[in-house]
């Protein structure tokens, strides 16, 4: 049998930290190009590649290093591609050798067994079995066989050869052949015979084909013969460079153009491991550009919900999307009909069904991998005395509910009553868990990560007589709960409907926080950041609490230390916990005055901070539910954008998408579960919106959007052509266009008919920690000397058709056109790589936005407001553009105007359009430059290359810079 080349694991560590391995095995060095994309694997040059390796194996001949290390003349050079995506890896293999240009005769080439003596052939056996069983030499694949004329045999090192000479019989030399035919010796016989001629001198030898059979040599199969070889020329001279042959697959004569690749699938491999692997390629793709995730402590971290409701589904769906893989959920409720639409994860079927039993089997359609513990539990709340009939069941539920808490590592509070959260914070405080609570208003959300439990100072050993520390157990300032600076009761709750989209903004900081905890090497006693903090960490600053407002357009990074009168977490009530145990918590069930009584706030002075009943604010229900929205994209943000639009009250929903649902998004893609598996996403969201929202009115189009940059042969013209056409008539039927896709090019067509027809446009983009939610401005207005449509072509005004200044679009900042952004990109850059809570965030911003503007009285004419300017209107500020970081915990209100040079929405544009239809549109497609010429942006660089702008500095300004 041949042997295999095998690249192993092992191939890729360098040679110093390899181990030798078993005696079997050769080691062989070579080059292993891993390209991008698929057009660089075809790209490649391999002629020139396979010529560069030729070159080393004769600089290495030359200088000598052959001797000391025979193993590179058996070098190898691998072409790859890894398609993760699609779990393909196409490669070529070649193993580079000279071309010697002078010609090797073999001569009497017969088994090793016939040439030599019984006596030589029994004493070079005993030599090899003793030689390849060393532990002092490694194998060796050239090397000398010298035999003395009493028939002994020994095994030399090619180092030796000199020393060789004239003292022996024979003289052969020998190598590891792989071949396995009897007529003719391996391939590596020819960098072989070019070392010995080269370095040597050598014409004329005899050759050993060193063959083994199950690990023992075999004189059998092993063959001698003698080799002549007159003197190469022209390879004295140091600039030779010789042509080379060992493509696999290439016959004699052929070019390397035609070379077929070779291809794995490892689609055969294990289904739940596949589909495990893909669904934590997005986390393994943030490492490759950002920061290297720690995969292992985020899959075996167990996390405890409390909360299996409109927070509790987001937040349980975003850690599995951060690779958290072992949950246990807890909750009281059922399923109801009204909040299927703000609850992700139920259907219409499991209305009635306990949450805890529902959340489970839905959690696994979209991770198979994650572990979820399901536990219907009512969590006993101070104030809430309960009847002798029942204190041994409340008991019960606080035992429970310890136990719980301490058998897991981080607990998230997400019940929708303040005093539900009571006990949980108090067992997290006592047993030093993460906590991370979400807390919502109407408008506004308080998300936060409570402090460290507190340390101890003086006593013994004894858990009641230990003093608890101020302080937590690194000695810094105890962080604050989130009953810290309540000073309201902690009955009687107000309860109030939140506004859509906050959910998902809230859930999406919570779980992004919890990550960024999670990555810290203090974790639960790091200390708080606050806005401006200074970090090097990739995933920026690890705030202690988060308050924003949607209406507002504002986020807030507060830091509060733990309060000597909290109810919860101060050192009064620990200690009395740790006294009294759960006769302290049912004292605190049974007697609703008794914590304020306890921690001395009963005459606290301090403002009521419990959240306010918002005013009644008019909603036009009518309006929302007949607006037509149309979604482009059906992927991350457009599942989300789809929901909470549901939410709000729209019924109908228009989406297009032109891919198909697969594993690795699962977990991200709100929607989808494991029984969409390569269903196409315009029809797969339809049945699941319908499932949430039956009296939804939803379409679904499979189609691909046109983009710039992306030329396309005369054979496919017409069908682009028609997806134009077809775009065109549905942003003419609906009345709000969502920009949800993943590539920049592709929102360029949907962009340019929405300032054409004057559509409400909205964007939602994402980075990787940074997230671009804005509406576009409208139309320009038709200047007052144009009198008919037909000349108002060419007098546009730069107005709206409310006189006002016309806000920008989504490429009004860019200085170049969208062009092919995905065909040679990286895996990471083809893919929105993104942190998984961004989407959620982002989304939930976009749909909010809308419906503020759908409330606006001017709509899609409303000026964009600036947050901190203040706003008349009920529903709030209505900004432009909102930009969000998630490193820096801020956003941004922007204010741009629509710019001349804009590609999208500029009068040269709309102009070009107007006038040619499609036909313009088909020329952006086909020709890449084209907008850039037309805008001025050519020109603009040109001019901005060549420019010495002055920059205004206070220490010298005489500096300046080039731009």
């Amino acid at each position: 049998m041949a042997s295999f080349f095998n690249l192993r694991s092992g191939s890729l560590v360098p040679p110093s930290h390899s181990s030798v391995g078993d005696r079997n095995n050769c080691p062989v060095p070579g080059t292993l190009i891993n390209t991008n994309n698929m057009r660089g694997f075809e790209n490649l040059d391999r002629e020139q590649l396979l010529k560069a390796e030729a070159k080393k194996i004769l600089h290495d001949i030359v200088s000598g290093k052959v001797e000391e290390d025979p193993s590179v003349l058996l070098r190898f050079l691998v072409t790859s591609f890894a398609d993760l995506k699609n779990w393909k890896v196409y490669y070529n293999v070649a193993f580079p050798s000279l071309v010697f240009n002078s010609r090797i005769t073999l001569l009497s080439l017969q088994p090793a067994s016939k040439v030599l003596t019984k006596e030589e052939a029994a004493s070079m056996y005993t030599s090899l079995q003793k030689w390849r069983t060393s532990s002092e030499t490694t194998v060796i694949p050239f090397f000398l066989v010298s035999i003395s004329s009493d028939s002994s045999a020994s095994i030399r090192q090619l180092k030796e050869w000199k020393a060789c000479q004239g003292n022996y019989q024979k003289l052969l030399f020998g190598f590891y052949d792989h071949g396995c035919r009897s007529d003719c010796p391996g391939w590596v016989l020819r960098n072989y015979v070019a070392f010995l001629s080269i370095r040597w001198k050598i014409e004329k030898a005899q050759i050993f084909c060193y063959r083994e059979y199950k690990g023992n040599p075999d004189l059998e199969q092993s063959l001698i013969g003698e080799a002549s070889f007159p003197s190469p020329y022209g390879w004295d001279n140091p600039e030779f460079l010789p042509d080379a042959i060992g493509w696999e697959g290439v016959k004699p004569g052929k070019g390397t153009k035609e070379m077929k690749p070779k291809e794995i699938d490892l689609q055969s491999m294990n289904p739940a491991s596949q589909d495990e692997e893909k669904q934590l390629m997005h986390l393994k793709l943030m490492g490759w550009r950002h920061f290297p995730v720690n995969i292992d402590r985020l899959s075996h971290v167990r996390v405890l919900l409390l909360g299996a409701g409109t927070l509790g589904c987001e937040v349980a769906r975003l850690l599995m999307t951060w690779g958290v893989r072992k949950l246990t959920v807890v909750d009281s409720g059922s399923v109801v009909m009204s909040d299927l639409a703000k609850q992700s994860l139920y259907i219409d079927k499991d209305c009635g069904v306990p949450r805890v039993s529902a959340i489970a089997p839905h959690l696994k359609e979209r991770c198979p991998a994650v572990e979820v513990e399901s536990i219907q539990l009512e969590i006993p709340m101070p104030g809430h005395p309960v009847s002798s009939s029942k204190m041994a069941s409340v008991l019960d539920d606080c035992k429970h509910l310890q136990t719980l808490v301490a058998a897991n590592d981080a607990i998230f509070l997400l019940t929708d009553t303040w005093e539900s959260r009571w006990l949980p914070t108090l067992l997290c405080s006592s047993e030093n868990k993460i906590a991370i609570s979400a807390l919502l208003g109407h408008d506004s959300y308080l998300v936060m990560r409570h402090g460290a439990g507190p340390g101890t100072s003086g006593g013994t050993d004894e858990v009641t007589t230990q003093k608890l520390s101020t302080e937590n157990a690194l000695g810094h300032q105890r962080l604050g709960c989130c009953f810290c600076n309540d000073t309201a009761s902690l009955i009687n709750p107000i309860s109030y409907e939140t506004l859509p989209g906050l959910t998902s903004v809230a859930s999406g900081k919570a779980v992004e926080l919890f990550a960024r905890m999670l990555h810290h090497p203090d974790e639960i006693r790091a200390p708080g950041d606050t806005a401006g903090t200074e970090t090097e960490h990739q995933l920026g600053l690890l705030p202690h609490q988060l308050r924003g407002s949607l209406p507002k357009c504002d986020l807030f990074v507060e830091l509060n230390n733990s309060s000597v009168n909290c109810t919860a977490c101060s050192v009064a009530v620990l200690s009395e916990y740790r006294r009294r145990g759960l006769d302290f918590v049912m004292q605190a069930i049974n007697y609703p005055a008794y914590l304020k009584d306890f921690t001395g706030i009963s005459d606290s002075k301090r403002p009521d901070t419990c959240p306010k009943i918002p005013p009644n604010i008019s909603v036009n229900s009518d309006k929302i539910s007949d607006v037509r929205c149309l979604l482009l994209g059906a992927g991350t943000l457009g599942c989300d954008v789809a929901r909470i639009l549901m939410d709000c009250g729209v019924r109908k929903i228009t989406v297009v998408d032109s891919g198909h649902v697969v594993v690795s998004n699962l977990a991200r893609q709100s929607l989808y579960t494991s029984d969409d598996r390569g269903a196409p996403k315009a029809t797969a969201i339809l049945r699941h919106l319908v499932e949430r929202c039956p009296s939804v009115d939803a379409q679904g189009i499979k189609m691909e959007i046109p983009m710039p940059g992306h030329p396309v042969s005369p054979g496919e013209a017409a069908g682009v052509l028609q997806d134009c056409e077809r775009l065109k008539e549905l942003v003419l039927s609906h009345d709000a266009i969502f920009l949800l896709t993943d590539t920049r090019e592709s929102r360029w067509l949907p962009t340019l008919l929405c300032t054409n027809e004057n559509k409400i446009a909205i964007t939602a983009a994402l980075g990787y920690d940074s997230y671009l939610v804005m509406r576009h401005g409208a139309g320009p207005g038709i200047s007052c000397e144009a009198s008919s449509v037909v000349t108002a072509i060419d007098k546009m005004s730069t107005e709206d058709a409310l006189g006002r200044q016309r806000l920008g679009c989504y490429f009004c900042n860019d200085v170049i056109a969208p062009v092919d952004s995905v065909s040679n990109r990286t895996l990471d850059q083809q893919c929105t790589v993104t942190r998984p809570g961004l989407a959620s965030i982002a989304s939930g911003r976009a749909a909010d936005l809308f419906r503020r503007m759908l409330h606006h009285p001017d709509g899609i004419h409303a000026p964009g407001e600036i947050a901190g300017t203040g706003s008349g209107h009920e529903h709030g500020l209505l900004p432009h553009q909102m930009r969000g970081s998630l490193s820096q915990y801020n956003i941004l209100t922007l204010l741009g105007y629509s710019s001349s040079n804009c590609t999208a929405c500029s009068h040269a544009v709309l102009y070009q359009y107007r006038r040619r239809g499609m036909d313009f549109v088909m020329q952006v497609i086909n020709e890449p430059t084209y907008l850039e010429d037309l805008t001025g942006l050519t020109e603009l660089m040109k001019s901005a290359s060549c420019s010495q702008v002055e920059w205004v500095d206070e220490i010298d300004e005489d500096d300046f810079v080039e731009v």
